[in-house]
């Protein structure tokens, strides 16, 4: 009988610490899921950013202003985005990569890279790179 009593116990036990460690296991996956959603939505927020910043950009492209911005003669020139460089919580800084003009048709294509970066988590960042044809 005793030796029955001794069994149950580490039965029990047994039992404990599987349950423990399935507990364990679980908050672990819960708060591992919350930081990668709030990575998610600081990723989607930079990437909004950038979407303004390029749809801004467009607009002086289609106006033919953008080379008063920067030096358009220049490859990997920095752009000049007064009040838009910091939106928020985030840091913006463009670029223009290249400039053709067809002398020809008169049509100019600009490629354009923007860097986002949050402010307060240098880490989370996003690049977008764009080509943009004026006719």
């Amino acid at each position: 009988m005793e030796r029955r009593k001794g069994l149950a116990l580490t039965t029990v036990l047994i039992l404990l610490v599987i349950a423990l460690a399935f507990t364990g296991i679980m908050l672990y996956m819960l708060t591992s899921s919350t930081q990668m959603a709030g990575m998610q939505y600081r990723y989607r927020s930079s990437i909004e950013v950038a979407k303004g910043v390029s749809q801004y950009l467009m607009s002086l492209m289609d106006e033919n202003e953008l080379c008063n911005y920067t030096d358009c003669n220049k490859t990997n020139q920095p752009i000049d985005l007064g009040k838009y460089a910091v939106i928020g919580d985030y840091k913006v800084e463009a670029k223009l990569l290249k400039y053709i003009r067809d002398p020809r048709t008169g049509a100019s294509v600009y490629a354009v890279e923007l860097k986002v970066v949050n402010t307060k988590i240098p880490t989370e960042h996003s690049t977008v790179e764009f080509v943009y044809k004026v006719e």
